[in-house]
């Protein structure tokens, strides 16, 4: 209980502190955050390039899958499918991993671009706070459009 309190004072004080930077004249933006990452060409490049190399990995399974198929049909022992499916798994792995890191690393550098955006684009606009739309309520300007323009043009 008292936890909650303390909690909630936090957010309290939190808000406070943010009505009190709006109050002395701070400019505040906005921007859609999913809809600024999916209209982001790199991201759309980066997505094509994750699709297909995604099928390439699943085109492996499913032929490892039809060689699994194949022995239990020349009625290959549970222990010998067992280690086949382990012996399949390993081959696998560490493709699956490099593509997650992968993903991984693109998704940062995307972030990374989108908030370089952003910033140049309040910037020029003389705005002072940008957050997501999503925490947004009411009020601000929206840098959604802008933002897009900004990454695309590179």
């Amino acid at each position: 209980m008292q936890m909650n309190k303390v909690a909630v004072m936090a957010v309290v004080l939190f808000i406070m502190g943010m009505m009190t930077g709006v109050a002395s004249g701070a400019s505040i933006g906005y921007i859609d955050g999913q809809k600024v990452f999916s209209s982001y060409d790199k991201t759309k490049k980066a997505q094509e390039q994750f699709k297909k190399k995604e099928q390439v990995i699943q085109d492996e399974i499913t032929k490892k899958q039809k060689q699994i198929e194949q022995e239990k049909t020349k009625g290959a022992s549970d222990a010998d499918l067992r280690k086949l499916v382990e012996k399949f798994e390993k081959e696998l792995a560490p493709k699956q991993k490099d593509l997650i890191e992968s993903q991984n690393k693109v998704r940062k550098e995307i972030q990374g671009d989108i908030v370089k955006a952003t910033e140049v684009i309040a910037k020029k606009m003389g705005i002072e706070i940008v957050l997501d739309k999503q925490i947004f309520v009411t009020g601000g300007t929206d840098l959604t459009a802008k933002v897009i323009e900004q990454l695309n043009k590179k």
